[in-house]
């Protein structure tokens, strides 16, 4: 019983898993806000990388299309 309070307690502390590239895409603003934070040294790890893939991924379509006229 003891084994199974301690697991929940460790389950409970668990950091929650960084949030995927494809939602950082449906939220660009967020991505934006999170990569300007990461660049800041106020945060780290797979979310900074995940949105930081969004925003490179969104800019570069935007330029793409300004560059074939049609922005």
């Amino acid at each position: 019983m003891l084994a199974i309070a301690g697991l929940a307690t460790l389950t409970a502390c668990a950091p929650p898993e960084p949030r995927s590239v494809q939602y950082f895409e449906a939220n660009l603003e967020e991505a934006r806000d999170i990569v300007n934070r990461c660049k800041a040294g106020d945060m780290g790890g797979d979310e900074c990388s995940n949105a930081n893939v969004a925003v490179e991924t969104a800019d570069g379509k935007a330029r793409f299309e300004r560059f074939r006229g049609r922005k």
